[in-house]
């Protein structure tokens, strides 16, 4: 059966190991965390930006909802329209692939389910032309951190919602020009909502709907279950990770994902994972987006929340203890993605305002790395 998407569930405070039951908890947004750090708007032409990466010799690209896929070669101050051979300008995410600076693309379903295509595309000439990639179907998004690359070079991307037995993710050995499914031990709800790579191990993960994270060590090619599903499924053993949208590592390589519950925390137990929810959410805002710099602070934006006006979080102390850190960003708005511009150094954030539907881009003031 298809799961039910967004579904508002009571919150279950608490530490968690996979498939144990729950004790005390396991700590809140804490008056501890960052410093100062003040963001500043990047001024471009668009207004529904979903999406932005970097390459390495400097170049910027993004993927807008309204105007597709974009390419700067100046640092944001003129764009190119890179859209030629893409079904839409329907744009979700664009990364640039590691290992070689190709570009993969993906496309959403604006509306709702199969209205529109939804679909991946790669391009080893930076967007000039792209060639589509034949990943299966998927009904509605490819998954909200883009997709993945994997230590050995495979690049792992997926999407919600796939059909049965598809687990909605997919990998590929030659940067997209051929991809096999990934294979999960256990089900995930046939749907990817997040992907990344633990640099500390070179391990990948994986968030689902409501199955929880995953984890891979063979570079994404088959996938187990890193922690208990939501509560929606096991109301016992289960725990308040429903929309895995986010994830991240601290400096030690300890796992971190955004979802329903706020931030869960993992520690290593033996052959698995105990979850510490580090930063909890008790109303509806999903964690959107996750990111660390080279410094350490930890950085976390949710979907809106009437009790939770502030926009921007930063750790710290390794994702222990949380304060806001959005000076410079207006209250009330939405994080969907971090990411550092290795160019100058500094965090880029992604922030939506709900009220006018608009995305736009921020960055911080002073470099974090």
């Amino acid at each position: 059966m298809k799961p039910v998407r967004f579904l508002l569930i009571l919150a279950i405070a608490g530490t968690m190991s996979c498939g144990g039951s729950s004790s005390s908890n396991g700590g809140g947004s804490g008056s501890g965390g960052s410093g100062a750090i003040n963001w500043q708007q990047v001024s471009t032409p668009f207004s529904q930006v979903s999406f932005i990466d970097f390459g390495s010799n400097g170049h910027w690209f993004i993927a807008d909802r309204v105007q597709g896929f974009q390419r700067s070669t100046d640092s944001g101050a003129t764009w190119t329209a890179i859209n030629s051979g893409i079904a839409t300008k329907f744009g979700w995410t664009i990364n640039v692939v590691p290992s070689n600076g190709d570009l993969i693309a993906g496309i959403y379903s604006p509306g709702g389910p199969n209205l529109h295509p939804v679909g991946f595309y790669r391009s080893s000439n930076e967007g000039n032309s792209w060639t589509s990639i034949a990943s299966g179907q998927l009904d509605s998004s490819p998954a909200w951190t883009g997709c993945a690359f994997a230590a050995n070079s495979n690049v792992i991307c997926g999407g919600y919602w796939a059909a049965a037995p598809a687990s909605g993710g997919w990998y590929s050995r030659n940067a997209g020009q051929t991809v096999s499914a990934t294979t999960t031990a256990t089900t995930n709800g046939n749907t990817t909502f997040s992907l990344a790579l633990n640099p500390s191990d070179n391990s990948l993960w994986m968030g689902t709907e409501q199955y929880g994270i995953f984890r891979s060590t063979d570079n994404g090619v088959t996938w187990s279950s890193a922690s208990p599903p939501d509560t929606n499924i096991d109301a016992v053993h289960g725990i308040r990770d429903g929309n895995v949208f986010a994830i991240t590592f601290d400096s030690s390589g300890n796992v971190l994902f955004g979802s329903q519950g706020g931030i869960w925390k993992s520690s290593h137990t033996g052959n698995g994972f105990t979850w510490s929810n580090v930063k909890s959410n008790n109303n509806t805002g999903d964690g959107f987006a996750l990111a660390r710099d080279a410094n350490g602070t930890l950085y976390y934006g949710h979907r809106q929340d009437s009790s939770d006006p502030t926009t921007i979080y930063c750790s710290t102390d390794n994702g222990n203890t949380w304060k806001g850190c959005a000076a410079g960003v207006a209250q009330s708005n939405e994080v969907s993605r971090f990411v550092v511009n290795h160019a100058d150094r500094k965090m880029y954030a992604v922030v939506r305002n709900p009220a006018t539907d608009t995305s736009t881009l921020y960055r911080t003031v002073n470099p974090v790395q």
